[in-house]
């Protein structure tokens, strides 16, 4: 399983200078500055990396941000570094050991004099002590304690499902808005009462008065949510700050009574929306596999889906560029092997993206036919199917979706899927010219909202 963890590197001396010199005066485009070639190890370029520079003999001097990169030659690997942070006084690897459980004592002994990746226990260990010695790194380090892991360990089963495919919504629309997924790294489970993936994220909004509604009046649909517990966050390009992508988490019921999450993305420059619904695959004899029965779950909603395809096929065309596309059913589903829900993990879950129209035609066709007469579809069966970095691209550039006449009817669409139990979440896409104006070749988004 893709986890977080720390590398402890011992900086050699003809080095030190170097790296330092170089952290403080250089900027790269993907945020690493500085490196340091390192004996290979195993870690997920996906999870998140805590690097503890030894600068000096027998001590833990600075923390940067890591991630592992491209061999160094033979046995080698680079260790890519980020915000280099000198902490407050050197914490001697002899406190490190004094001060920690006696379980991992021997690990820390071998470790950190000479280097390398901590286990997952003494990693715990070494934050913990940390934490107590520089209070101040609390909000950098708290990913790694051993109290977020505590408080993780507590969620039920269907807390951690909801959690997975909220996650999921999210991620899936900062990877179509390219901006990445990096923030959601800061992800931490509340102490308390939380309905939604959203919470758990620096700066997110909660509703809990009338004078937080006005941030996101402006947000296509959002009256369909207003009334309802809600969290909201703001996400930025960090390479091109006009780009940002609003994100609202709506649900009717708590964590433990809901039944997943649809994502609605909006293209706010092509007036443009999809909806992705998410779908467990099983474990089946040819691999993971996905099946059905006639009026379960699965055909009330497709027949919802058909309900608002028929409303929105009632909207007049409007014969702009704008409004082309290759494909105007906003519809999608996604069938996921596994859902899981790990907050150390940055990437998508692996599954196949089925337009509604290719899965009407998959459920009625002899190929997802059982030997029994039941049906299920897998990969070897279904054909043709999008992956991940297709279907973002398709939605990215408003390929596929509505045109602008039928995202007038983006309010129904998302009371349709609050109505099933389900956390809705609404992604939207701005991005501000130079003039200050929105992006857009038709209304701005107040605008859009207003005819709402």
């Amino acid at each position: 399983m893709i986890a977080a963890a720390a590398y402890v590197l011992k900086v050699p001396k003809d080095r030190r200078e170097i790296l330092l010199e170089t952290e403080y005066s250089r900027y790269s485009g993907d945020g690493f500055t500085v490196a340091q070639p390192v004996p290979q190890f195993d870690h997920s370029r996906r999870a998140p990396l805590i690097v503890f520079a030894s600068f000096a003999e027998g001590a833990i001097t600075h923390i940067a941000d890591g991630r592992k990169g491209a061999s160094a030659g033979t046995g080698l690997v680079r260790l890519n570094m980020s915000d280099l942070e000198p902490l407050t006084r050197p914490v001697k690897f002899r406190t490190l050991i004094n001060r920690s459980p006696a379980r991992v004592r021997a690990h820390l002994r071998k470790i950190l004099p000479a280097g390398g990746k901590l286990p997952p226990k003494s990693l715990g260990a070494v934050i913990e002590t940390l934490l107590d010695l520089e209070p101040d790194l609390t909000k950098r380090l708290s990913r790694f304690s051993d109290r977020r892991a505590e408080l993780l360990r507590k969620l039920t089963p269907t807390a951690r499902m909801n959690f997975a495919i909220q996650k999921e919504t999210v991620a899936t629309a900062l990877e179509i808005a390219q901006i990445g997924t990096e923030e959601l790294m800061a992800w931490a489970p509340a102490e308390g009462e939380q309905r939604s993936f959203l919470q758990g994220l620096p700066q997110a909004y909660v509703r809990e008065d009338a004078m937080l509604l006005a941030d996101f009046s402006n947000v296509p649909g959002f009256e369909a949510v207003s009334t309802l517990p809600f969290a909201a966050k703001v996400f930025q390009d960090p390479e091109n700050p006009d780009i940002r992508l609003t994100v609202v988490m709506a649900n009717r019921l708590p964590l433990e009574e809901q039944t997943g999450a649809d994502l609605i993305y909006y293209n706010e420059t092509y007036r443009s929306f999809v909806m992705v619904q998410y779908k467990a695959m099983d474990k089946g004899s040819e691999g993971p596999e996905f099946r059905w029965k006639p009026k379960d779950q699965l055909a009330d909603e497709i027949a919802r889906m058909d309900k608002l395809l028929t409303a929105l096929k009632e909207q007049p065309e409007d014969g702009t560029p704008g409004s082309f596309r290759l494909h105007a059913n906003p519809f999608f589903l996604k069938l996921c092997p596994r859902i899981i829900f790990n907050p150390d993990d940055k990437g998508l879950f692996k599954g196949m993206y089925l337009p509604l129209d290719l899965w009407k035609l998959l459920a009625d066709d002899p190929v997802t036919k059982g030997p029994r007469g039941g049906r299920f579809v897998n990969y070897a069966n279904v054909g043709r199917r999008l992956t991940n970095s297709e279907f973002v691209t398709l939605v990215a550039g408003a390929w596929v979706g509505t045109t602008i006449p039928q995202s007038s009817l983006l309010e129904k669409t998302i009371r349709s899927v609050l109505e099933t139990g389900k956390t809705v979440t609404i992604a939207v896409k701005t991005q501000t010219r130079r003039d200050g104006g929105e992006g857009s070749p038709g209304m701005t988004a107040a605008e859009f909202f207003d005819e709402l």
